[in-house]
């Protein structure tokens, strides 16, 4: 019988001869339309290589002998079609397999089994000489080794620690583990835990590998190019990177699993965006989001009442910081029972969030996949628990059936915990003594749903009925999804037995550890459509902490519990980074540390029934903010039970501004993160980009990945991750920064001051200070970027006119996507406006060109501003072709009930008002 159990990544050991097979001599080939069936001379196995489009192949192999591959189990892959194909098959014999589709070459050596990738006759993968796909005989476990050429990168592999963009010579394992503070997960014994390394599990699994060769050398030597590698298998995965973590791994790489299918997919280009654009259409992508989503958002453990939370709510809008969410944790709910909320602790729950609502915040809940079974609510009475009851009536609840040993009567129990009460929460959570002296643990006991069944799927989206429909809660935060169990002798891994029979959703009952990773994915599923069927024609929004391939196509993700320190705040750049290149637009951090770490003030205690310490330093507050604002995903997020405060606000100065000022500069060019989501869901391509997705041309980009970024295409930003003003005595903080080369580059200014002279690209700026109000932001030469007027949330006001700001330098075009930001009228009906912004050079002057090319929504602004930075007073400005007036001023401007222009000596901008009633204009500035 199969021994069902976590293996950390030393002791998968492919690369270690004796026990493992290797395919070997291929004896027959058939071909079914744009597929091969290679049969192997011995062992009675058999693999499936498969042409999905001209630069995507899949391969499958199962090592059971005689397996079929009719069936597709799947459930990250939404596609099977990347673009039409023709196949010539170049040489069919005993020898080889060779085909070509027109985009690549995939040629096949059957004698022995190897696969080699050629673009127009370069090489660019090839199988691990002598080893390619292996097996153990008799048993699920395979891998598959490639070779790892001279300056090939690995990026993605999804949610990784590590403070590197760059994964070679680290060996990985993809298992959802609820690993808090990144020290509790499983790692090989003198193995470090903590953020700093990859090894360990985490909350999220995407098993998606992308080589980057930008100077190809040796067999290898052409072209740049890059390829990815998705492999579909949600069980427990593994990759070696050029790690000789247990054996001499030099040249080559491996990924393996424990259980099913190798099945990988194959998918060439010349650069990342060929692969993202492959992947995200394999395994889909999301409509666009609530644009409040691409806000600031607060959430605390420990908002465990109304007034609470009115206090976090208040506290930003008295304090003029910009937010928009705010995350209640399950405190909110009646004694742990999921989908429901403490009348106790908020009451006329309905009126609250009403009153949110009025003050511009979108609220969400914790919802854990736990249905506690625990009969007593909040006032310790028995009384129905009318959502678990609606899964019992299905029997949607997972049995406590084990692999081998037949069904069993009795539901499984799980527990979880969330931590200790050391007084603060003065509120009954009946068993437990909430109001005892001392650390009360915090626990609740229950089962869960069988998400695998499509009625079970669909009887848990219409639990949410309560928080959405009668209490009017926003979006959904999707916590504990590993299912996050504590750990016991049945549960050592803190996650299901790993022996449990469950649906995974295709084949059937499966062990739990067949499908691990994919759990989580089934319970997205259905708590996105059971939203959609709640609140038709509204966007939902689900933040999550875990996630499989795919899971782009309902949440977004946050990288789970993570500690106040330094170490983490280094990781976050890479982490986020990768999530993007591994299909996921919208992820992050919880700011500032949800646990407390090294970078906390002091032990926490409580006093009179407050928490206090345990605050973050703040610096290390400040700099995270600073960060944060330039990712996807932007929430501050803590332990109340732990920590005192973490809002900026409740700070003393100069925190409050520093943080203000990044979170102000955030909400003016949201329109910037907009565009980018929306350009996501087109290409594949994420918000937050390493440098190479930009500027792939620049061999220096590759030195540079770990500490800098874009925000979409020319947003450069190099935010400080050290300590330095905080220390005794106080180090004044420098960093380096480069500038891709190709482009010169601008200081962000924010048309405060004039702009400095450019600096050209390829230059490496080796100090840079800046002290705790500052930021090292760049412009890319020639860029276009839309900004708003500030406000305090989105939709704050009715009418928030675009300013596009043109910087001086070569011709360039911008994407701008307009919506109503809530509505899914856009995805539905097409009710969205695309405008192409353009910018050409002219004798004596400049064009800018403001062309709508889908147009079928109308902003409510009736104009926009075009901002010409760097510029002298024109001699005349033209909207088109009618000449407009000079106002002289700001105001002046601002008044004008027609297209008019001033000119800014202070900061040397001119601006134009455009009133928006042509689908095509040209503004002329002329400079004689």
């Amino acid at each position: 019988m199969t021994d069902y159990t976590f293996v950390n990544v030393n002791a998968f050991t492919p690369n270690i001869p004796g026990y493992w097979s290797q395919i070997g001599n291929i004896a027959s080939t058939s071909r079914s339309g744009n597929a091969w069936t290679l049969t192997a001379a011995q062992n009675g196995v058999s693999l499936l290589l498969s042409f999905l489009g001209p630069t995507c192949f899949r391969v499958r192999f199962s090592p059971v002998p005689g397996a079929s591959y009719a069936a597709e189990p799947s459930a990250a892959v939404v596609t099977l079609d990347l673009g039409p194909v023709t196949l010539t098959v170049v040489q069919d014999d005993a020898q080889a397999l060779v085909v070509d589709t027109g985009e690549m070459r995939v040629a096949v050596a059957l004698q022995p089994f190897a696969v080699s990738v050629y673009r127009g006759g370069q090489l660019i993968h090839q199988d691990a000489p002598g080893q390619g796909i292996v097996f153990i005989p008799g048993q699920q476990v395979t891998a598959c080794f490639k070779t790892f050429p001279a300056g090939a990168r690995y990026v993605g592999f999804g949610e990784k620690a590590g403070a590197q963009l760059v994964k070679n010579q680290f060996t990985m394992t993809q298992f959802n583990f609820d690993n808090y503070k990144y020290v509790t997960g499983p790692l090989p014994q003198g193995w470090g835990a903590g953020p700093l390394n990859p090894a360990e599990p985490l909350y999220c699994s995407i098993p998606l590998l992308i080589e980057l060769n930008p100077q190809p050398s040796g067999a290898m030597a052409g072209a740049p190019y890059a390829y990815g590698i998705f492999f579909d298998n949600p069980g427990q995965t593994f990759f070696n990177v050029g790690a000789n973590d247990y054996s001499d791994m030099a040249g080559k790489y491996y990924f393996g699993a424990l259980y099913g299918d190798l099945d990988y997919y194959f998918m060439a280009g010349g650069g990342a965006p060929d692969v993202l654009a492959q992947y995200t259409t394999l395994t889909g992508r999301a409509p666009m989001p609530p644009r409040y989503v691409l806000g600031f958002h607060q959430g605390a453990y420990g908002y465990f009442d109304r007034y609470k939370l009115a206090a976090a709510a208040n506290g930003y809008r008295a304090a003029r910081i910009p937010c928009d969410g705010l995350h209640i944790d399950v405190d909110f709910q009646d004694n742990y029972r999921t989908f429901t909320h403490s009348e106790m602790k908020f009451p006329n729950c309905r009126e609250m969030m009403d009153d949110l609502h009025g003050i511009g915040f979108k609220c969400s809940t914790n919802i854990t996949p736990l249905l506690t079974d625990n009969v007593l609510d909040e006032n310790g009475e028995i009384t129905p628990y009318a959502q678990r009851d609606a899964l019992l009536a299905v029997n949607g609840l997972i049995y406590d059936t084990r692999a081998g040993q037949g069904p069993s009567p009795d539901l499984f129990r799980g527990q979880v915990s969330y931590g200790f009460n050391m007084g603060n929460n003065p509120y009954p959570y009946p068993p437990l003594t909430a109001n005892a002296q001392g650390n009360v643990p915090l626990t609740a006991f229950g089962g869960y749903s069988d998400y695998g069944r499509a009625d079970v799927r669909q009887a848990w989206g219409e639990q949410y009925a309560h928080l959405v429909n009668d209490l009017g809660m926003d979006m959904i935060w999707q916590d504990m999804t590993c299912p996050a169990l504590a750990g016991t002798s049945d549960t050592p891994w803190k996650t299901f037995p790993l022996d449990q029979m469950q649906n995974d959703g295709a084949a059937g009952y499966q062990p739990n550890a067949v499908f691990h990773n994919a759990y989580v994915l089934n319970l997205l599923s259905a708590t996105w459509e059971g939203l959609a069927a709640l609140r038709p024609g509204r966007r939902n929004f689900i933040i999550a902490r875990g996630g499989y391939a795919g899971m782009q196509r309902y949440a977004g993700l946050w990288t789970g519990d993570s500690a106040s320190s330094w170490d983490f705040l280094g990781i976050n750049i890479p982490q986020v980074l990768n999530l993007g290149l591994s299909g996921v637009p919208i992820s992050g951090t919880d700011i500032g540390g949800f646990a407390t770490g090294d970078g906390t003030t002091s032990g926490a205690s409580v006093v009179d029934g407050q928490v206090v310490g345990g605050i973050t330093n703040y610096e290390l507050l400040t700099r995270w903010m600073q960060l944060g604002s330039f990712l996807p995903w932007y929430r501050n997020h803590y332990d109340g039970y732990s920590k005192q405060f973490q809002e900026p606000f409740a700070y003393g100065e100069p925190v409050p501004g520093n943080c203000r000022a990044y979170l102000e500069l955030r909400y003016r060019m949201l329109q910037v993160y907009y565009d980018a989501m929306w350009e996501w869901t087109q290409t594949g391509m994420p918000v937050a980009r390493a440098l190479f997705l930009n500027d792939p041309g620049d061999p220096g980009v590759y030195e540079h990945l770990d500490d800098q970024f874009f925000v979409g295409r020319d947003f450069l930003v190099a935010p400080v991750l050290t300590q330095g003003w905080s220390l005794t005595p106080p180090q004044p903080t420098s960093r380096s920064v480069y500038l891709p080369a190709g482009s010169q580059w601008y200081a962000f200014k924010d048309n405060q001051y004039p702009l400095d002279a450019p600096v050209d690209g390829g230059t490496l700026i080796g100090s840079w200070t800046a002290d705790l109000s500052q930021v090292p932001l760049y412009v890319r030469a020639g860029a276009i970027l839309p900004f708003r007027e500030l406000e305090q949330w989105v939709g704050q006001l009715a009418q928030n006119p675009l300013t596009f700001n043109i910087y001086p330098g070569p011709d360039s075009s911008y994407t701008l996507y307009q919506d109503d930001g809530i509505t899914t009228q856009a995805q539905d009906a097409g009710t969205y406006r695309v405008t192409q912004v353009s910018h050409q050079g002219v004798e004596g002057g400049q064009n800018v060109r403001v062309q709508r090319v889908h147009d079928a929504y109308a902003p409510p602004e009736p104009f926009y501003y075009v901002a010409l930075l760097g510029t002298r007073h024109p001699s005349s400005v033209s909207a088109a072709g009618a000449a407009l007036a000079d106002v002289g001023d700001p105001a002046s401007l601002a008044a004008s009930p027609v297209s008019a222009y001033y000119w800014n000596s202070g900061i040397q901008v001119t601006f134009v008002k455009v009133f928006d009633t042509a689908p095509d204009v040209t503004v002329t500035a002329l400079y004689f």
